[in-house]
């Protein structure tokens, strides 16, 4: 089953979610999904890469 999201959630990726079992909920629930888990932005290192 295909699930489109485009959420900044740790599971989707190019537009699509990709948590392949049920878990249980994040306990931070957005809209209908009971699994969503913010992304955390990639920190650069110190030389801004």
């Amino acid at each position: 089953m295909i699930i489109a999201c485009n959420e900044n959630c740790i599971y989707q990726e190019e537009g699509v979610c990709k948590l392949n079992y049920a878990t249980f909920s994040s306990g931070t629930p957005l809209g209908t999904c009971p699994y969503f888990k913010e992304k955390k932005k990639e920190e650069k290192n110190k030389d801004g890469i």
